[in-house]
């Protein structure tokens, strides 16, 4: 009985340097951090098969997938820590922060929202409609002072 071996023509470098490139531009848009290492093993092994001549387009199909996988391997987990890790932690908390709120109902009118008086503060020395200033919000009570 014969074997048939599978055989693939030699790939041209520039068609491979085209599909790295194209490989890479698809990474901006996708941004996993995976095509940009298959990406760049296809752009080493154009340049590989411009120096050196592939009796194979499975070997220049075998180069690429083996740089890649070192490549992903390596380099993938840096990557994603240097460019989608922030630099300044971010804690906007919009209502821990004061300004000058109202009272309605007994209760202090910030920010679109009722908050209890504090309980360390006198609720009866406001009136109805007064302004006051919120120094804080904390478990649903405002700390304020008479404006």
């Amino acid at each position: 009985m014969e074997t048939q071996t599978m055989l693939l023509e030699v790939i041209n470098p520039y068609i491979l340097l085209g599909i790295g490139v194209a490989l890479i531009g698809f990474e901006a848009i996708i941004t996993s951090f995976i095509l940009i290492w298959f990406g760049l093993g296809f752009i080493i092994t154009a340049f590989i098969s411009m120096a050196y001549n592939f009796s194979d387009g499975v070997w220049q199909l075998g180069v690429v997938s083996i740089i890649s996988v070192i490549f992903i391997i390596l380099l993938r987990k840096k990557a994603l820590e240097k460019f989608l890790s922030s630099e300044s932690n971010i804690t906007d908390n919009f209502l821990e922060e004061g300004g000058i709120g109202e009272i309605k109902n007994s209760k202090v009118f910030f920010k679109g929202t009722y908050w209890e008086i504090d309980p360390e503060s006198d609720e009866f020395d406001y009136e109805e409609g007064q302004k006051v200033l919120v120094f804080k919000t904390h478990k649903n009570n405002a700390i304020i002072q008479k404006k």
